[in-house]
């Protein structure tokens, strides 16, 4: 009786082995013909959003100025190797009180830069003397004239042979003359004049580098003037004087007056 309880007992623990390794099989079947479970929800995190980024100032514009102008290589007129130049500056008739003197003018020009220079010119004319007839002498009417002139050139056009120049220009003369006494009028009148230019020209100065003489220079100018004029006498204490207020051009009305006081001709060391 007791062995039939004990095969009962291992009956039952051997079905109950094959039962759970039939539901083992069944549920690892079922478990392979499934789809994976999806895996749990991750929350995303969003990075914090960085600040915009400033945008680049723009560049600051300067404003560079455009370099001088500087006088070609080949060019005649080279102020680093000829800034002065001497020559003839033109002739002026300056009045006397009594008529005119013709003064010829001597000029100084010096650049001070390629763009800029300053002229000064001087003239003199004294003339004087005797006349004798008949063992007596006379005395000539002696007439002295002095002028000054000024001026400042600026070049406006450079080029090979030739500049074009402007500038305003001031000259200041005087002259005076006398007459008498003389056997028929003992009285002796004393005359004195006074001119004064104040105005601007222009014009080209040609450098004669084409020949071989760059060097050489002769200029040529026309332009207008403000002028005054004024003419004086004296005589046993009584004084009379006239005075002329002028606008006109340096070319007057005979063609060939542009070369009166117009025409320079200078050399260049």
């Amino acid at each position: 009786m007791r062995r039939r309880s004990s095969d009962v007992r291992w009956r039952v623990a051997v079905a109950q082995t094959a039962l759970i390794a039939a539901l083992g099989v069944s549920t690892a079947a079922h478990a392979q013909g499934l789809p994976p479970a999806p895996p749990p929800d991750v929350p995303v995190v969003t990075p914090p959003a960085e600040p915009p980024v400033p945008a680049a100032p723009p560049p600051a514009v300067v404003a560079v100025a455009p370099p001088a102008e500087a006088p070609r290589a080949d060019a005649d007129f080279n102020v680093e190797e000829r800034r002065w130049a001497i020559g003839y500056a033109g002739v002026s008739n300056l009045p006397t009180g009594a008529g005119s003197i013709t003064v010829p003018a001597v000029g100084l020009r010096y650049w001070i830069s390629p763009s800029t220079g300053v002229d000064v010119a001087l003239g003199i004319n004294w003339t004087d003397g005797s006349t004798d007839m008949a063992g007596m002498s006379t005395g000539k009417n002696a007439l002295f004239g002095v002028l000054f002139s000024g001026g400042v050139p600026f070049v406006l056009s450079a080029h090979r042979h030739v500049n074009f120049e402007v500038g305003p220009i001031l000259t200041v003369g005087y002259g005076r003359t006398s007459q008498g006494p003389t056997s028929y009028n003992m009285t002796k009148t004393d005359f004195n004049g006074v001119r004064l230019d104040v105005g601007a020209r222009a014009g080209l100065e040609l450098f004669f580098g084409f020949i071989g003489i760059p060097e050489l220079a002769l200029s040529a100018t026309v332009g207008a003037q403000f002028e005054y004029l004024r003419n004086a006498q004296s005589a046993d204490g009584t004084n009379t004087s006239d005075t002329t207020y002028s606008l006109t051009t340096t070319v007057q009305n005979s063609p060939w007056d542009i070369f009166v006081g117009n025409v320079a001709a200078r050399y260049y060391f």
